[in-house]
């Protein structure tokens, strides 16, 4: 009985089951709170954030490039307190709509470049590639991709250009971190983590995996902002709260330091432009002393030749026989003097005696073992050959010396390279950052002690005249920007706003509409030609042979290798029709028909004939020039006047050669007469025009610039290029010509005459 009695009086216990049963009910109810919780924080954050990051979320690894978009990905994108925008991946895996099937669109342009090409910032259809677009009326593609740099171009270069055949591919060098990425892949920068884009140096060694961490990662605002809670714990602040624009890491290079490369190479360049001024300049000088020089050597010379003639060689007979008579000399013969009027042929017959007695005079010292007369000469030959050296010098002008490369010169190099092999013209766009364009916008980051950046500004002329000297068109946005602002740059970042690309996207258009400046070729002449002898340097006792020359009355001359052919008139009844030129000859070739005399001057190249016809009053004389080969296998020059049938011209010489004529008769004073005595005297004599030479298309552009100098217009006709006139804008002399030949290229073909290549470019030539 007390067994049952104490048995009732216990408690039961309770059964395991209902325990576990509860505490799961507990369980649940934290988990849907937290889950509710986070729900409710995840909109919340969501909400504020406007379903916006301020990173692109959807990267994928590529091997090659290092990262790629995901086709058919989309996002609302922000930064700090910029506008919204939202960005669409097509198929393909580029911004805006999907592309349409290769070959499709007629001259498709591709644009690639990095974050700003892409459009970070704005929305899918207020990138500067959609208004290239509009402004165009071509179909024009983004294939810019964030994180991408100038290896990530070449190769998604070569990718879309096999795939797409394109028309055009437009290259977009971002200044803030192109430059430094050049030798950089983008492999080796960044790496995907969790959908993002991070720099290699910042990602972790290894991920834990676990269901749903992509969307947490990537997509979780709530998660976004307690990641980015924690790093604001533990990044350093700069004093006084500034923060600096990333302008690379020390591992790529400093941006001071590609300023101060280039800036010393454009130093280097003008240096070596200022040398080159110094010795044109000095040049000058010398060639004026060399004169004094060749004139005191010439007088001892003259001297010892009036002394061994025993004065019959005298001082005027000396002045006749340089052909520097000087003012027209009276001799004293009381009343019945007559004016010893200078012709070209008393000259020539002076020099030739002149020349006999200075041939007499060498022989008889030569036999004393004197050697003053022979030092002389070779003084004299050693004196005009520095002139003439300093001469072509002075001609040939400051060398041509390219502006310094860029460091994308290579780089260019290659994208050209492979833009030719797939038939694409390729074009440069240089992106200059945000403070390179308005100082102002240093204020956005804080920044209160602005760093010049006007001379990096260099950076991108170096790289559009580098790529213009490979005939790449290339645009500096800079002044575009710089129209566009303020405004033209998001708030507190260096990328472009919607009116930022609408001005870029307007240049751009603009600059396709132009083409490439014309390449101007090189200065001076190509190895083998020379420019034409001054007129002091054709010496006037070196005639050639030319058969027939005496009888048609013309004097032929070479110097060096230059041709001169002076026939002019003896009396009253010569008459003259007109000259031409039936074979040979070069832009540099003068032809002259006044009412004196016919003068051919002409370049010669060995082995080329040259034919030209002389008109005269009652016959047509042709001379001929022609290299037949000698006994020792060289080619010799002959020439011959022959007689050609046929009723000579009679035209009228160019009336615009009388001005000329005055100029030459005031300088050269030269005469014909009805009569002339062997003494010298001479009767009823007249100015005479007759030995006149030059280019009569020059006249108008020489007198334009040497109106007030009868000798500076003279030497500018006859070519000389000390003289020569200014050449408009895409013209330049060639030829040793002082004619401006328009320059020519494939872009830029002769609106006249053929595109000939001329000292590294094209010219053209009638």
């Amino acid at each position: 009985m007390h067994s049952e009695s104490s048995q009732s009086t216990q408690e039961p216990k309770p059964k395991p089951k209902r325990k576990w049963l509860r505490r799961t009910f507990i369980s649940i109810q934290v988990l849907a709170g937290l889950v509710l919780g986070l729900v409710i924080a995840e909109n919340v954050f969501t909400k504020r954030d406007e379903d916006a990051f301020p990173h692109v979320n959807f990267y994928v690894e590529d091997p090659e490039l290092g990262v790629r978009l995901e086709p058919g990905a989309t996002m609302n994108f922000r930064l700090r307190n910029n506008p919204l925008s939202t960005i669409h991946v097509n198929a393909q895996g580029y911004r805006g709509a999907d592309w349409p099937a290769a070959g499709a669109n007629e001259g498709e342009i591709i644009v690639l470049g990095d974050s700003q090409v892409f459009g970070l910032g704005v929305d899918d259809d207020a990138t500067f590639s959609v208004q290239l677009a509009a402004l165009t009326g071509r179909p024009v593609l983004n294939a810019g991709v964030p994180t991408y740099g100038p290896p990530e171009y070449l190769a998604l270069a070569k990718e879309l250009l096999e795939q797409r055949k394109p028309a055009m591919l437009v290259v977009t060098i971002n200044f803030l971190n192109d430059a430094f990425e050049i030798d950089r892949p983008n492999k080796d920068r960044h790496t995907v983590w969790d959908g993002w884009a991070v720099r290699a140096e910042h990602a972790p060694a290894k991920v834990r995996q676990f269901p749903g961490r992509k969307w947490l990662y990537s997509q979780s605002h709530a998660f976004y902002a307690f990641r980015r809670w924690r790093h604001a714990r533990g990044k350093a602040q700069l004093p006084d709260g500034e923060e600096a624009v990333d302008l690379g890491t020390p591992s790529e290079g400093r941006f001071e330091d590609l300023v101060v490369d280039s800036n010393s190479a454009h130093a280097q360049r003008d240096a070596e432009l200022d040398q080159a001024k110094l010795a044109l300049d000095a040049s000058r000088t010398r060639i004026g002393k060399l004169d004094e020089e060749l004139r005191s050597n010439r007088d001892r010379l003259d001297d010892l030749v009036r002394e061994a003639s025993e004065y019959e060689f005298g001082e005027f007979e000396r002045d006749v026989a340089r052909g520097e008579p000087g003012d027209i000399v009276d001799e004293d013969f009381g009343e019945e003097g007559r004016s010893v009027l200078l012709t070209a042929g008393l000259i020539r017959k002076a020099a030739r005696e002149r020349d006999a007695h200075l041939q007499r005079l060498l022989r008889k010292q030569e036999r004393k073992g004197d050697t003053q007369a022979k030092d002389l000469i070779d003084t004299e030959a050693k004196l005009l050959a520095e002139r003439h050296a300093l001469r072509q010098q002075i001609a040939n002008g400051i060398p041509l010396v390219p502006p310094p490369k860029s460091v994308f010169d290579e780089y260019i190099q290659q994208l050209q390279a492979l833009c030719d092999e797939h038939g694409a013209e390729l074009v440069l766009v240089a992106l200059p950052v945000d403070v390179q364009v308005d100082a102002s916008e240093w204020d956005k980051y804080g920044v209160s002690d602005r760093p010049d950046m006007s001379e990096s500004l260099v950076l991108l002329r170096d790289l559009v005249d580098n790529a213009e000297q490979h005939g790449v068109r290339a645009l500096d946005a800079t002044d575009a920007l710089r129209e566009a602002e303020p405004g033209a740059f998001l708030d507190h970042d260096i990328h472009m706003t919607a009116k930022g690309h609408a001005a870029v996207g307007a240049a751009l258009a603009a600059r396709l509409a132009t083409g490439l400046p014309v390449a101007l070729p090189g200065g001076g002449l190509p190895d083998g030609l020379s420019f034409v002898p001054a007129r002091d340097e054709w010496s006037p006792t070196e005639e050639v042979n030319v058969a027939g020359s005496t009888k048609a009355g013309c004097a032929t001359q070479i110097e060096g290798d230059w041709l001169r052919v002076r026939c002019v008139r003896k009396d009253k009844r010569d008459g003259f029709g007109g000259l031409e030129l039936v074979e040979g000859g070069t832009p540099a070739t003068m032809l002259v028909h006044n009412r004196d005399g016919l003068t051919l001057t002409t370049p010669l190249t060995i082995g080329e004939p040259v034919t030209a016809r002389f008109h005269f009053a009652k016959q047509i004389r042709e001379l001929q020039v022609r290299w037949p080969v000698g006994d020792d296998g060289k080619p010799k020059f002959v020439g011959a006047f022959v007689d050609v049938e046929g009723q000579p011209k009679a035209d009228e010489p160019a009336a615009e050669l009388s001005r000329l004529c005055t100029c030459y008769e005031k300088t050269a004073e030269e005469f014909w007469c009805q009569e002339t005595y062997p003494d010298g005297e001479a009767y009823q004599c007249q100015e005479s025009c007759g030995g006149l030479w030059a280019d009569p298309a020059l006249i108008e552009s020489c007198t334009a610039a040497f109106s007030d100098s009868c000798g500076r217009l003279l030497s500018c006709v006859q070519n000389d290029p000390l003289t020569a006139p200014d050449c408009p804008a895409g013209s330049v002399h060639a030829f040793a010509s002082n004619a401006c030949f328009a320059a020519c290229d494939a872009a830029h073909p002769c609106a006249s005459g053929t595109c000939t290549e001329w000292q590294g470019g094209g010219v053209c030539r009638a």
